[in-house]
């Protein structure tokens, strides 16, 4: 899972592509927070993208990709991203960054991530504390549900959904809990988009 600025320009560039398919719908955000007594050391290790609402830097700058994978490190204070995927176009890419928790988080799953060059640009201002990477719920061994909102001109917003798993290919039960925390919480889960995780052979081996 990769998070960045979300572009409009590059919105008005895909007329094809209906404004529901891309998360972008009329109203303000929800009330979702973070779930509380988040554990990072428990967070940490491997987890593989299931399925994601569209966002256009990873299903258009990085063409194609599939087999999409996130490792989370212990760096001290923060932890450390490192996103790889495999391009049909372009094959292996990877990119990294860091993730810090908010101040005003109170302990809870809201985490400010950044990436460096290409996509060097903070999705939040320097200072901000609005988090861009809520876990709303997970058991840390087998999947993790993570959200993000944007309020765009007070009348829009933007939504950004995750299905993480620690397995690339989850059970039936372990995609049906995640699915009912969707629902729950009242996500867009009709507008999440399967990530493949078959045909994998250029992304490096598993380094946990």
């Amino acid at each position: 899972m990769v998070l960045f600025a979300t572009s409009t320009a590059v919105l008005l560039l895909l007329p094809s592509l209906a404004s529901a398919t891309i998360g972008i719908s009329l109203g303000s955000c929800p009330a979702v927070s973070g779930m509380s007594s988040f554990d990072k050391t428990a967070y940490l290790g491997q987890w593989y993208e299931y399925s994601n609402v569209f966002e256009w830097y990873q299903d258009i700058l990085a063409v194609g990709s599939k087999c999409v994978r996130a490792t989370y490190t212990d760096d001290g204070e923060s932890i450390g991203v490192l996103n790889e995927y495999v391009s049909v176009i372009t094959g292996y890419g990877s990119i990294s960054g860091s993730a810090r928790p908010t101040t005003s988080g109170e302990g809870r799953g809201e985490l400010i991530v950044s990436f460096s060059a290409p996509f060097g640009r903070r999705r939040r201002s320097a200072g901000s504390e609005v988090p861009n990477y809520t876990v709303v719920a997970t058991d840390y061994s087998s999947y993790s549900v993570v959200y993000t909102c944007t309020p765009i001109a007070g009348i829009l917003k933007k939504e950004s959904l995750w299905l993480l798993t620690r397995e690339a290919l989850p059970s039936t039960s372990t995609v049906d809990t995640a699915l009912q925390v969707m629902r729950a919480n009242g996500l867009p889960l009709e507008k999440l988009r399967r990530t493949e995780q078959t045909g994998c052979e250029l992304l490096p081996a598993s380094s946990t």
